[in-house]
């Protein structure tokens, strides 16, 4: 922690030395035995006082002294006036003054820190990766998740942060509560407590907290006065005692108990016993349960572990996070026209059944356009899941569309492809999120970031191990917009997945995509054409003919249509249904002859006569243009709405209400057969109906300009203040807004989009005018402006995405980079220093890289290096969007490169982390301090590794950048690298030199990150390149107990092939062995004990690994284990003995074979006291019935429950307190913390327990 300033008042007065005083009087401060400053001299007062302005540093366990001194007349000595000390931790309350007293006892000094609050978001943002990290390794079915006070303390602090958050500006003691809870936390996160005591402490606190966080308006309890202090206080004591129980200069500590045993009763005993006290009271002012005995702790920290990991797992959260897009709506448009019986050639052909039996497979089918392939690959896909319900846990399945007749482009890449399969195959692999992807998210932060591709590919690699075989099916790869990705992907994937993969794609005859499958060796090629789909269109004719629509023609007339239109398909059924819709316009038989006689060649010319045939061409062009180039799916009612804006006028198009089409489905006439309609969203019929439309009828420019200046028509239309009230909003949206505007939505989300890309047509008059009307000047009300920007708002749920409501109408025309409206803004006088918004307008012009913009703005007097928004300065928001060539304007204006604001701190951090290489190097020209740490993010070469840009991170070091630099969450950039798996980066680093054996901050070592991470590619490079496999990271561990606690086989095998000691201790589990045994995974258990991990070896929580092992109930490493000669019956770790530990979680088959192997039931210690004691206190009537056969004593007293009758009577476990009864255990056996079995059922209040006891002869007892 840090302070501000510290004040310093000598108390009891000073004595005079002589009349003819010079400034004599002075202190000095000493830091942990470091003189910090010497204050100045002052002349005699009764009550000297000094203050220090300086940042002052110092930690809670630190020593701070202060000397009281007098200086002689001489100058050549001083005399001691008073000499006080005291804690860092007594200092933790900002502005409060403390008394310190001298050698002799007496108050003397009197000290005031004012402590400068620390942002907790990073921290906590370790707290809960390390917290997800210990759920993972945990295992979800494991009852032994705690492992270590930060594993307790880890929860407290993530109850409380809400709790600081809401109330530390009233309520002060709230910060010194955070500071000593997180400094606690730092000391303590990898400690064991031994002691009881500590344990039920942190145990109470948690609950107290818990209660606390979860009361709304917690400041207006009835009945209460200052609970948020008396919470804060708590918090503090309770953290103070545990702190100071793992003060690092403690060292190896005897039992707690004995150490304060020898004290008074006013000391650290009675503080605990009075906070425990207060923690009770606390929770039951809050209405809520309180923990009554201290075994409780091992066994409620695996609800909380269950808790965290019910949050990293919980599908719905990482399934918004991956945010794949919904393929569902082109299947279900592709089996819509599917026709029964057609695609049976392909289905039942020997190609396709081969496919799905050769493991390893890829099959192409490819055909011209309108030839019928999406409708055959939707005939397989339905194929393919008939065939994988039949195993569904062995197999796996996903499939994509990539739907260029869908209005999202972002829907056409190969992000968006490898996302969908990755969320379809976890919904295929059971009732878990899989492993790979709950990794994947933890990783990215839980959540707070997207993943990289190749996270996302890795990701995907492992899903599809889990499965036996997989059917992944792709259609139409040439509508991809990322083909080459793609294609890169698909080789790599065949090659390395085990052949298990089948892989299925169709696609245009590209030039491109037959060369990029050449390679494969599995190859199967499927032509779609006549004569393989000439059946296809009979079956699809005769089903057209026999509708009522052609009852009009005679058998001769449809098998003359049914001759033509087979004979002029080319195999395309899209052109043959044309055709079919076309006969609509003939009335007679000579129509007929005449239509058929004449019919188009191919799809454009079928395209060009329904354009020659409309009735409403510019509407037709119209609805068209939205179509392909709309941002989004279409409504039909919002479609409909975009006709009721009228450019026929001459002047600016205008939105005009009479307009509008009475039933908007009949729009759907205008374009018959060049869209489709689905549950009310309009989309083109087919792919080529894009191509003809760009080809032919409009351009995009030409189409976003229209779409622009619809949507302005549209906004401006709201110029009164009672079509939409904002100042007040109603919720029902749908009723105020949806329905009387369908449009109005979609215009105000979209419009900038649009205009932007109309660029050669954005400086047309209407444009600019229409610019001009929503951008009013300030003296002049604009309800359009008010509308979109409440109207975009709602739409939008990044916050960082959402506009100001505050912000200059100079602000948003400079966002959106119109330059005519800001010149003419700039004309009329608008305010240019302006900053009621969180961006100023030269910030807006600079993120987005409108470059004439910025010049203007700079012309006009902007101040280039203005401070806050979201960025920091002009300049930060150019970096971090890589805008070069703004940037160099703003630094030719005097852009100060250094100033240190934002999220990265300095401007080359900001382009380092976006990967700007042209940027940063700009940067480096200007002078940018390559080694600046300003932030909180690291230096820029730590920035560029950590979000694996490669070539930024070359270019940092050829300037002068320090590759073994600290700094950020991870420590040095190899840290960052390592952790998030930039294998290039890190070969980079380690070839320039960087020390691969250097500790970070979070994970320890370069390889410890790697290996916490599971990046083996990188943990294997790092071994070759000399990285020491034993040296112990921040938490003891190495990386090989690292790797056998997350049961990485591969890893813990290459880390044994390295030179890593099997039998190294470290961690909260001991050894590797103790680790595995945890979480049960065998096969590495098995690979340590080959390699000699030492079965018998007592470290850690659990003492050995059998005991381990018999707590989470791993009956197959158990049975491995005695079978290695693990010794039963050792009395080690928290539950006392295997037996106990087996006994309290349930594990009846382990209990079994334990006994079976010479347990004894009746061995006393641990939490509980027997194994009876541990079965009856969880009620597992099983184990406890067992035990009792075996003729274990069951009136045993031992531990804080006493008697196991008294353990299942405070738990409230009736069916074990009776069997304990039937068996004749004594009723009135006394003993324990609550002295019978009859109070120990009052206490738990379990009045069911309380009569069954006094039926069977429980004595009331004073």
């Amino acid at each position: 922690m840090f302070a501000t300033s510290v004040d310093i008042r000598v108390l009891g007065g000073l004595q005079q030395s002589h009349k003819n005083q010079k400034p004599d009087h002075y202190v000095v401060m000493k830091i942990d035995g470091t003189k910090f400053f010497e204050s100045e001299k002052v002349l005699y007062t009764p009550t000297p006082h000094w203050e220090h302005r300086n940042i002052i540093q110092f930690k809670t366990s630190s020593i701070i002294e202060i000397g009281l001194y007098r200086q002689s007349s001489l100058r050549v000595w001083w005399h001691t006036v008073a000499e006080c000390s005291g804690r860092g931790i007594d200092f933790v309350e900002s502005g409060v003054e403390r008394v310190l007293l001298d050698k002799s006892g007496k108050p003397r000094l009197a000290l005031k820190f004012n402590l400068a609050a620390d942002s907790h978001v990073d921290f906590m943002r370790v707290v809960d990766s390390n917290l997800s990290r210990t759920a993972r390794i945990e295992g979800a079915g494991s009852i032994n998740a705690i492992a270590t006070i930060g594993s307790q303390l880890g929860p407290v602090l993530q109850k409380i942060v809400p709790i600081i958050d809401k109330f530390t500006a009233t309520h002060p003691i709230l910060s010194a509560a955070w500071i000593v809870l997180s400094s606690t936390y730092k000391i303590a996160q990898y400690q064991i407590a031994q002691d009881n005591a500590i344990r039920v402490l942190v145990e109470t606190l948690r609950e107290m907290v818990g209660a606390a966080s979860s009361v709304p308006d917690l400041e207006n309890i009835e009945g209460t006065t200052n609970v948020i202090d008396e919470i804060g206080r708590t918090s503090l004591e309770a953290a103070k005692l545990v702190h100071d129980y793992f003060l690092p200069s403690i060292g190896k500590k005897p039992s707690f108990i004995a150490r304060v045993a020898k004290h008074a009763p006013s000391s650290m005993s009675f503080r605990i016993t009075q906070c425990q006290q207060q923690c009770t009271e606390l929770i039951q002012k809050l209405d809520r349960r309180v923990a009554m005995d201290a075994r409780r702790v091992s066994i409620d920290t695996n609800a909380i572990m269950h808790d965290v990991n019910a949050r990293i797992n919980d599908e719905s959260k990482i399934h918004e996070w991956i945010k794949a897009a919904d393929i569902s709506p082109s299947y279900n448009a592709a089996r819509k026209k599917h026709q029964f019986g057609t695609g049976s050639w392909f289905l039942n052909g020997s190609q396709f059944s081969q496919w799905k039996a050769q493991p390893g497979s890829v099959l192409w089918l490819y055909g011209g356009p309108g030839s019928g392939k999406t409708i055959l690959c939707s005939s397989a896909i339905e194929n393919i899941i008939r065939c994988c319900k039949s195993q569904p846990i062995s197999r796996g399945y996903a499939y994509f569309f990539f739907d260029g007749t869908r209005a999202q482009p972002e829907a056409l890449t190969y992000d968006t492809l490898i996302r969908s399969i990755i969320t379809q195959l976890s919904d295929r692999s059971g009732d878990k999120i899989p492993d790979a992807l709950a990794d994947m998210y933890d990783a990215c932060d839980a959540g707070h970031r997207q993943p990289l591709e190749t996270q996302l590919e890795n990701t995907l690699a492992r899903i599809l191990e889990t499965f036996d075989s997989t059917y992944i099916v792709i259609d139409s790869l040439d509508e991809c917009m990322e083909k080459a990705d793609v294609l890169q992907w698909i080789r790599a994937l065949t090659s390395e997945s085990s052949g298990k993969l089948h892989l299925m794609l169709t696609s245009r005859p590209e030039p491109e995509i037959e060369r990029g499958l050449a390679s494969l060796s599995n190859l199967q090629k499927v032509l779609v054409r006549d004569p393989s789909t000439r059946d296809d269109i009979v079956i699809y004719l005769t089903a057209r003919l026999q509708s009522a629509e052609m009852d009009k023609w005679d058998e001769s007339e449809k098998n003359m249509i049914q001759t033509a239109f087979v004979d002029g398909s080319d195999g395309m059924l899209r052109w043959v249904a044309l055709q079919v819709d076309a006969l609509k316009e003939c009335n007679s038989k000579l129509d007929l002859q005449t239509h058929l006689g004449s019919l188009p060649r191919g799809l454009d010319e079928t395209y060009a006569r329904i354009f020659q045939r409309s009735k409403h061409p510019d509407y037709l062009r119209t609805l068209l243009s939205w179509l392909v180039f709309c941002k989004r799916p279409m409504m039909v009612t919002e479609l409909a709405e975009v006709l009721a804006v009228d450019f026929s006028g001459g002047g600016l198009p205008l939105y005009r209400p009479e307009r509008r089409y009475k039933r908007p489905a009949d729009i759907l006439g205008i374009c018959y057969g060049l869209v489709t309609e689905f549950e009310g969203t309009v989309q083109l019929a087919h792919f080529s109906v894009k191509e003809y439309f760009i080809e032919y009828i409009a351009s995009e420019e030409i189409s976003h300009s229209l779409i622009a200046q619809t949507c302005l028509a549209h906004l401006l239309y709201f110029d009164q203040p009672t079509l939409l009230d904002w100042e007040n909003p109603s919720s029902n949206l749908r009723r105020h807004v949806d329905l009387p505007f369908p449009l109005a939505r979609y215009a105000a989300s979209y419009w900038v989009y649009h205009f932007r890309l109309s660029s050669a047509h954005a400086n047309c008059p209407s444009i600019q005018q229409l610019l001009l009307n929503l951008f009013k000047l300030p003296s002049i009300p604009s309800y359009p402006l008010i509308t979109w920007i409440h109207l975009h708002n709602l739409d939008v749920h990044d916050i960082a995405e959402k506009l100001p409501l505050d912000a200059s109408r100079l602000y948003y025309a400079s966002l959106i980079g119109s330059i005519h409206a800001v010149q003419h803004l700039l004309n009329n006088s608008a305010d240019v220093g302006r900053e009621s918004c969180d961006e100023a307008a030269l910030q807006a012009a600079s993120s987005r890289g409108h470059i004439k913009i910025a010049k203007l703005l700079l012309e006009n007097g902007v101040d280039v290096n203005a401070q806050g928004g979201n960025y920091g300065t002009a300049l930060h928001a150019a970096s971090s969007a890589g805008h070069r060539g703004v940037a160099q304007l703003l630094l030719d204006n005097g852009a100060d490169i250094n100033v240190q604001i934002g999220l990265y701190g300095t401007a080359l951090q900001a382009a380092s982390a976006g990967g700007h290489l042209q940027v940063v190097r700009l940067m480096l020209e200007k002078g940018a301090d390559a080694n600046a740490e300003a932030g909180k993010s690291g230096a820029a070469l730590y920035i560029a590794a950590l979000f694996g840009h490669l070539e930024v991170a070359k270019l940092l070091l050829e300037n002068g950048a320090y590759a073994n630099i600290q700094g950020g969450e991870y420590g040095t950039a190899l840290h960052a690298a390592s952790s998030e798996g930039h294998l290039k980066v890190v070969e980079m680093l380690l070839e320039k030199g960087v020390n691969a054996d250097l500790e970070g901050d979070i994970y320890g070592t370069a390889l410890q990150a790697a290996s916490t991470r599971n990046h083996f590619e990188i943990a294997k490079l790092l071994l070759e390149k000399g990285a020491d496999p034993n040296v112990k990271g921040l938490a003891s561990e190495t990386a090989l107990y690292i790797a056998s606690s997350q049961g990485r086989l591969e890893l813990t095998t290459l880390l044994l092939e390295k030179g890593a000691e099997v039998n190294a201790q470290g961690g909260s589990h001991g050894t590797a062995l103790h680790a595995a045994s945890v979480a049960g995974h065998l096969n590495i258990a098995q690979l340590l004990l080959d390699k000699g991990a030492d079965a018998n070896m007592e470290a850690g929580l659990y003492g050995t690994a059998l005991q381990a092992a018999s707590a989470g109930g791993h009956l197959e490493l158990v049975k491995v284990l005695l079978e290695r000669g693990a010794k039963v019956n050792v009395e080690e770790g928290i539950y006392g003995t295997e037996l106990q530990a087996a006994s309290s979680s349930g594990h009846l088959e382990v209990v079994k074979l334990l006994l079976e192997r010479g347990a004894d039931a009746n061995i006393q210690g641990g939490d509980y006291g027997t194994a009876l004691h541990a079965a009856s206190a969880e009620g597992h009537f099983g184990v406890a019935r067992l035990l009792l056969d075996t003729g274990v004593d069951a009136n045993i007293q031992v531990g804080d429950y006493g008697t196991a009758l008294q353990a299942a009577s405070m738990r409230g476990h009736v069916q074990v307190a009776r069997l304990l009864l039937n068996e004749g255990v004594d009723v009135n056996g006394e003993g324990g913390f609550h002295g019978s079995a009859l109070k120990a059922a009052r206490a738990g209040n379990h009045p069911e327990i309380v009569q069954l006891l006094r039926e069977r002869g429980a004595i009331e007892s004073q």
